[in-house]
Formats: C-alpha cells, structure tokens, sequence
C-alpha cells in the first residue's frame, strides 16, 4: 500500500509544475510591465526544476506601485487561485490517506473486510469532518497542531496559526470552486498562491514525522507534546 507521505509528494511535484509554469508567465508579465527586456537566465533556472523566482518569496522582488497595479488588473489572479485549488486537493488527499493508514495499522488482526468497510463509510466532507475523525479514532486534535509558517511584506497569507491556515485554503478552495473565485482572499501577487503551498508542505511534513512517532511507537515528540497541551488549555481532552 502506497504510504500517505509518499503519494503527497507525488502530487505535489504535480503542485511544483503549475507553480513553474505561473512563474515563467510572471516573469514575462514583470518584464512587460516594467519595459525591459525578459531574463531567460532565470527562465531557464526555473524550467531547470531547481528553482522558482523571488517573486513567491518576497515582497521586495514588487514595487509598491506593481503590487497595486497587479491587484488592479489581475494577471496572476486565476492561476494563484488554481494553484490553491491544488494545495488544497493535496492536503485533502493526505489526510484521508493518513488516516486510512494510521487506522490500518491500529486495527490490525482485526477482520479486514471489517475494516475497508468502515474506512468505505467514514466520508470527509470538510475540515471539521477530519478534526472530528482524527480526535475521536487516535486522539490528534487537528487545531492544536501548529508549525512555523513564513510568509512576506505584500502577501495576504497572514493566519494567527496553523488551524485558521489550513480553515483559510479550505475556504479560498469553496469559493473558487462553488462561487467561481475567491471572495475574501485577494490572489494578486504570485506570493499569495506560493505561501499557503509553501505552509502545507512544512505542516504535512511536522504532521507526517510527529504523529508517525505517536501512532506507529507511542513516542511524544516535542511538537507532539506542545499540541497535547495546547488541546487541554483549549478545553480538549485527548
């Protein structure tokens, strides 16, 4: 059986290749707007699949009067949106994954065919819906699960912790797919489709490693710990 983490990063070098595309494409828009000629040195860098452009990562890479111009005219709008769109199918993908096999693993010796049917019966319709899975099978209280995130001037991805980041790219995901964009959540900028990826993968991979030590070996991570005793300040007994 495919483990989770494995078919995460085989869906999110899929993730990777929109991002390249959306960057070669603003890197011709930038040099348009700006009047000068393309830089194919870092084309090339970028299609090399060794690197992205400065302009996911920082705010400096945008003048402010560009950064305006670009939420004026949307040039990077749809494609940030599908490459949210895309985070957010990863992310899902994992945790029903992830769940499937930490369940797999502490039912085991029990009757098989028992188990894929109650795994074919359980359904994840939002994120509440993992949260409410997730404690009540192992004990892993999702909203008290944090990792560092970063992010840049300029860039709308600003949530408190991990739980309003993940509540946010599971709305921003609703909108675009029920309302046909985003409706609080200003895609402008090639940085604010970049972040919320960039965050899913640090907290896919701390949840992926804290959460294996716990389920496969009874061991309390640091991290681990830190989201018990988070969950029990919260009034949350696990």
């Amino acid at each position: 059986m495919t483990k989770a983490i494995d078919k995460f990063h085989e869906l999110e070098q899929g993730v990777l290749g929109i991002v390249r595309a959306a960057d070669v494409y603003a890197v011709h828009v930038m040099a348009e707007i700006r009047g000068i000629d393309v830089n194919m040195e870092v084309i090339n860098s970028i299609l090399s699949g060794q690197k992205i452009s400065g302009l996911n990562l920082v705010g400096s890479a945008y003048a402010e009067n560009e950064l305006k111009k670009l939420e004026e005219e949307g040039h990077f709008t749809e494609i940030g949106q599908q490459i949210i769109v895309a985070t957010h199918t990863v992310l899902e993908s994992y945790l029903i994954l992830k769940f499937r096999e930490y369940y797999r693993h502490l039912s085991s010796g029990s009757n098989e065919e028992l188990v894929d049917e109650t795994l074919r019966r359980l359904k994840f319709r939002c994120l509440n819906d993992f949260k409410d899975a997730y404690k009540k099978f192992f004990k892993i209280h999702l909203p008290s699960f944090d990792v560092d995130y970063h992010s840049s001037e300029g860039c709308v991805f600003e949530p408190k912790n991990s739980w309003e980041a993940l509540t946010l790219i599971y709305k921003v995901r609703n909108d675009i797919v029920h309302k046909g964009a985003s409706v609080n959540y200003k895609v402008s900028s090639l940085m604010d489709s970049w972040y919320p990826f960039e965050f899913v993968r640090n907290w896919v991979s701390g949840f992926d490693v804290n959460f294996d030590e716990y389920i496969y070996y009874r061991k309390e991570s640091k991290l681990y710990r830190e989201h018990k005793e988070r969950a029990i300040r919260n009034g949350v007994s696990i």
